[in-house]
């Protein structure tokens, strides 16, 4: 079922490249989509990013992180926290709709606690 959700989750927003689920440790629990990048590698790296700016953000005190967009040339990667230790992250192209990838992101992270927590 969690590679579905991942796999539904490119295809349903218009641009979407390819998408990662991963745990703590930076390890992916389920991928799916092409990308000319080392979707694992780019995956531990911004879940460690992504680690630091919710320290950070808690630490000052700013409230929940929901989602964290890092744009670069090639594109974007949208990435949402899914419970404590996992992230879903979703690679996107540089043309698509960001509250479309917003929207169905979060979806997903809703469908994998429950995948999670059963």
């Amino acid at each position: 079922m969690i590679q579905k959700i991942v796999e539904d989750l490119v295809t349903s927003v218009r641009g979407g490249q390819a998408a990662i689920f991963i745990d703590g440790d930076g390890e992916s629990i389920a991928h799916t989509g092409s990308t000319i990048v080392d979707l694992k590698l780019i995956g531990a790296w911004k879940e460690i990013h992504f680690d630091q700016i919710k320290e950070i953000t808690e630490r000052l005190s700013l409230g929940k992180v929901h989602a964290v967009l890092f744009s670069q040339d090639e594109g974007n990667v949208l990435v949402a926290p899914v419970a404590e230790e996992y992230c879903l992250m979703l690679f996107i192209s540089s043309l698509a709709d960001v509250r479309e990838a917003m929207v169905n992101i979060e979806r997903a992270t809703m469908q994998l606690k429950r995948d999670i927590d059963e």
